[in-house]
């Protein structure tokens, strides 16, 4: 199979395994690209790597690969093995590393994998920066091996320590009783010990090798979850995706809450406190107008970016912002012990909730009213091909015939996916049914297309 020429997505690289982008071969110079990419960044520095993994059969061949182009270019490699993604990003952004590798594929399923890289400051790569790699990409051979890396063993009992000892300081959350979802995923190897540490009594689901990660479990498959939490006299609940980077939280009765109602509770607790940083939170085109509509009772502005916690993070520091993330449960928000550096990490965030909420006195389950629910319908369509939307007459004229019905009262978000081939149609307002015919009347027009391929 032919490699593609565009490696990046929304949230760095990601394929099926062994296919696609991540072919022993394009993995080898992905390897290559990323250590002269960083060397070039640390100018005459030395250049230390960490790279660790969620539990997929296919990601320690990754990291090998990796780790042996990386140290043939000079860079000193450290595997740290399973853990959380957001893990990386802290560890780069406190000096450790210059560079870090998150191996996953994060919520989706168990035949894919990605690369997500992280710089010294603990952020993702720019655009512009993701073109440079790219571009050192296509001009590399595979180069040669080097050293195997250095095993790190103790890396996620110390990042659950620090997390713990961070969140510690930012609220109590002791004797809550919680049904936790590890999604087969990373945060088996440090929710546990960091939640215990916190006090928590926490029931764990689907923990890492129980089944393959993400499967019928975690945060994009909450079903089993939710009915735990609504049979087991608790407090609520928190599931994560593969790499531990999203959260959930259930209320008390099992009710749902997702990225939107956790950007509402933490700005509804900032604002108790004294006032949101910038009278701002961040969120995607995703975010519901439910959403809008009540920080904007707050007098607090919704600030909108493309798909892609990057994005929200970006928006965040130029903004001033401290709340920030996506409706499908990222959550950004400053990590006091890395400078403030932006970091969506699911256990940090989904604890920042519990603690908002015990701050506020309030339960869950009124919480998750805060915001109203506005209308939403999400399609996706599995297309052969990435056609245009502007070179593509029948869908634009399909479009605007569906703008013209909601006349004013609704809007679309058409996307194509960042990492599968997905063309992802939304639309939300206030007429439920109006909005789904919307949506089903384009997604007709792009399944078409798909069959004629």
């Amino acid at each position: 199979m032919t490699e593609p020429a565009r490696f990046f997505g929304t949230d760095g690289i990601r394929d099926l395994a062994g296919e696609g982008r991540l072919t022993d071969g394009g993995v080898r110079r992905i390897g290559r690209a990323l250590a002269q990419f960083a060397l070039e960044q640390a100018g005459a520095g030395a250049v230390r790597a960490v790279i660790a993994r969620d539990p997929r059969p296919s990601g320690a061949g990754i990291v090998a690969e990796l780790a042996g182009r990386m140290a043939a270019e000079g860079l000193e490699v450290i595997d740290a093995g399973v853990l959380p993604s957001p893990a990386l990003a802290w560890m780069t952004a406190v000096g450790d590393f210059q560079l870090g590798l998150a191996i996953s594929a994060s919520h989706n399923a168990p035949p894919y994998n990605g690369i997500k890289p992280f710089l010294a400051d603990g952020r993702k790569l720019s655009i512009a920066e993701e073109e440079d790699v790219e571009a050192r990409i296509a001009a590399l051979d595979e180069g040669r091996a080097g050293a195997a890396p250095s095993l790190d063993e103790g890396a996620a009992e110390r990042y659950a320590d620090q997390a713990a000892a961070v969140l510690g300081e930012a609220g109590d959350v002791a004797g809550l009783r919680l049904v936790v979802d590890l999604s087969a995923g990373a945060a088996s190897t440090t929710a546990a010990r960091a939640l215990d540490a916190l006090g928590v009594d926490a029931a764990f689901l689907h923990p890492a090798g129980e089944r393959p990660i993400n499967e019928a479990c975690g945060t994009e498959n909450p079903e089993a979850w939710l009915a735990a939490v609504a049979s087991g006299n608790v407090d609520g609940g928190l599931a994560f995706d593969g790499d531990a980077d999203r959260v959930l939280v259930a209320d008390e009765a099992g009710g749902l809450l997702d990225g939107d109602d956790l950007l509402a509770i933490l700005a509804t607790d900032a604002h108790a406190r004294g006032g949101v940083p910038a009278h701002a939170v961040v969120s995607t085109v995703m975010a519901n107008l439910g959403l809008e509509e009540y920080l904007a009772g707050l007098g607090v502005t919704l600030e909108r970016t493309k798909v892609g916690d990057r994005h929200v993070a970006e928006r965040m520091r130029a903004l001033g912002a401290a709340i920030g993330g996506e409706p499908a449960g990222h959550v950004v928000l400053p990590r006091p012990d890395a400078g403030g550096t932006l970091i969506g990490d699911g256990l940090v965030a989904g604890v920042c909730v519990l603690q908002a909420a015990r701050r506020l006195g309030t339960p869950l389950s009124a919480l998750r009213g805060l915001r109203a629910r506005r209308p939403q319908t999400l399609i996706n369509v599995r297309m052969q091909e990435r056609k245009p939307l502007d070179a593509w007459p029948a869908f634009q004229d399909a479009w605007k015939l569906q703008e013209e019905r909601l006349a004013g009262s609704g809007r679309f978000v058409i996307r194509y996916s960042g990492t599968e081939p997905l063309l992802r149609i939304m639309a939300e307002g206030r007429d439920e049914a109006l909005v789904a015919d919307a949506v089903e009347a384009l997604a007709q027009v792009a399944r078409q297309e798909a069959e004629r391929k």
